[in-house]
């Protein structure tokens, strides 16, 4: 993951908020809905890494991908982004104060991703809305996924199988 590039993109979007939280307090429920989206969905396409990876993947994924080396998996962000967009508006005193809040967030917390199917990453959302999210352990539990330890080298060597079968005359 380019560290640098990452924390060029988090100031930014700190100074944004920083910057909206006035329109953001003086906006209507549905407004504040849709600034909480724009500042979620800006975490969606920060830089990413295996650093990021929990070492968790669901039973599901990993039985399919023991009876299917190619099965594709979904790197799913436990940690909502909608929600993500919320606290940054609601803690943008510290964004202003600490310029290293938001990367640490990201790195702890906002940035965290675990392995699921597809089917699994549809079944969770519902369980991952600001009306309904607790926690990333209350939705996985609501949503039935099951997490087991998969190291980081698991999932590189997983990676490593899937691009050797993607090459041209395999």
């Amino acid at each position: 993951m380019n560290h640098s590039l990452l924390k060029s993109k988090l100031d930014v979007l700190s100074k944004m908020v920083v910057a909206t939280k006035s329109v953001y307090d003086a906006s209507t429920e549905d407004q504040k809905a849709l600034l909480q989206t724009l500042a979620g969905a800006a975490i969606w396409y920060m830089p990413s890494g295996i650093e990021l990876y929990s070492g968790k993947i669901s039973t599901v994924a990993l039985a399919a991908i023991e009876l299917n080396p190619n099965t594709k998996l979904v790197e799913e962000h436990s940690f909502p982004r909608k929600i993500a967009g919320k606290l940054l508006f609601e803690n943008a005193e510290k964004l202003a104060d600490d310029t290293n809040y938001l990367t640490e967030l990201y790195l702890k917390q906002f940035g965290k991703y675990n392995l699921v199917l597809k089917i699994e990453n549809d079944r969770v959302k519902k369980y991952q809305k600001v009306d309904s999210f607790l926690s990333e352990q209350d939705a996985y539990e609501r949503a039935g996924i099951q997490l087991v330890d998969f190291s980081k080298e698991n999932y590189q060597e997983y990676k490593k199988v899937l691009a050797r079968n993607k090459r041209p005359g395999k």
